[in-house]
Parts: C-alpha cells; structure tokens; sequence
C-alpha cells in the first residue's frame, strides 16, 4: 500500500518543504492539491490537524471532516481558511503567525557580539518568561544550539535552533530582556545561528513570528528573510489550560 506523505501532495508549499510532511502521519486526506493531516504539535501529547491548500473551502470541508473522524486539540490553517471553519474549530485564543525563509546562498551576515551557550544554561529559561511566543526551552531533545548576548554575566538577549526533518534550520525562541529592546540584540543573536547553521550547510533557514510584530518583521528583513505564508492556529476550547 502506497503511503502518501504531505509533501507529496503540495510539493512546493513552504510549509511543507521545510517545516514538515516529509513522515507519514497518523491519518491523511487529500482532494487535488487540498489536504488536511493529522499530527502531533509542540507539546507532547497534544493532536492538531493542519489544513492547507489552494482553495480555502475545500481546504476547510477536508478539516472539518477529518475533526469529525478523530479527537483533536488544536488546528493549524492558513489565515484565509480559518473564519470557514466551523466555530467549535477555532481557537477562543489563535496565533496569527508567518512563516519566513532565508536561503543561505543569498545571505552576507554582518558581525555579530551573541556567544554560543550551554544547552543547558540556567540563565536562558528565566529571560524566556518575556517572551509570549517561545515555545522551545532548554531541556528539549530538538535543540541543536543556543546564542545569546551578555551584559556581563546577565543574559540580556537570546536565541535557539532546532533542525527540522528536511534539514533546515529553524530559529525559534527568540528574546530580548526587556531592558535591553531596540538595540537590534535580536538580529545579533539570530546572525550567530545563521552562520553556524550556513557553516553546517543548512539548505534553508526558517522561523515564525506573530503576523503583528512590527520589530521583528524589520529585524529579520535585514536579515535578508522573506514572508512566505501566513497562518492561524490554536487549542479548541476544550484543550485549553484550566
């Protein structure tokens, strides 16, 4: 029996190709270039489904019906699919992020002041309290490095890595203590990953944000990263906290 794989559905989706469906999921259904899959998200133990297609009906019916067929917690669509879902799938709290990619043969990174930090540092997980959009801590097997910036001993900016199947690198967990914001400590500490990861030979380099934040969207543009997609995402309300 032929398994089919996301990937293969939309070969060229920038999600896909360097974010995910390169492993056969738990449960697949497609109808042309439309799919929706069902797998695992950040935390353990959670199931989301992730829709994604050419044509945002479609794309939602496929949704729907696989929500019907298994339990889930939490769903990932592009934005333009989102508001056709049915109410009791969308989140009462749904990220609104972007996908952004880099490819390392068309980057010059500038100097950078971030250091390389134990995987372990336990100055990285308090910094991280300032963040409302990490979701990758020191302890995390997918971890491949962590950068930051010193002010003396105190950790004063951070960022981490994590590979993906496809090989790409992916920042994630990027924070700046609030004292020391508007520096531009964030592009410094995503500059030292990106050159070990283009040193590594990385194919892509890829991260998230919230479709909101202005100061990252200027900061990883200099960067030389571009919007790719944009998404919606978030726990149903009977998977959230409390």
């Amino acid at each position: 029996m032929t398994v089919l794989l996301p990937r293969q559905v939309r070969p060229t989706d920038p999600l896909l190709r360097w974010m995910g469906g390169h492993r056969p999921p738990p449960a697949l259904t497609a109808e042309g270039a439309n799919l929706a899959w069902l797998g695992r998200a950040s935390r353990p133990g959670e199931a989301w489904i992730t829709g994604l297609g050419d044509d945002p009906a479609v794309v939602a019916r496929l949704v729907t019906a696989m929500a019907a067929e298994h339990e889930v917690d939490g769903i990932t669509v592009p934005e333009e699919v989102y508001d056709l879902l049915p109410e009791d799938l969308r989140s009462p709290d749904p990220g609104h992020w972007c996908l952004w990619t880099l490819d390392p043969a068309e980057t010059a990174l500038g100097p950078t002041t971030a250091v390389g930090l134990p995987l372990d540092d336990p100055r990285i997980g308090p910094l991280l309290e300032h963040s409302d959009s990490a979701h990758i801590f020191p302890g995390d097997p997918r971890l491949v490095r962590w950068a930051g910036i010193l002010d003396g001993e105190r950790l004063v900016a951070t960022a981490a890595q994590i590979t993906e199947s496809s090989g790409a690198a992916h920042i994630v967990s990027v924070c700046t203590d609030p004292d020391y914001r508007g520096r531009g400590l964030a592009r410094d500490v995503c500059t030292h990953i990106m050159r070990s990861a283009v040193a590594e030979g990385a194919p892509m380099i890829v991260l998230e944000m919230y479709v909101a934040n202005e100061s990252g969207r200027r900061a990883y543009g200099a960067l030389g990263f571009v919007e790719v997609g944009r998404y919606k995402s978030g726990l149903l309300a009977h998977a959230l906290p409390g």
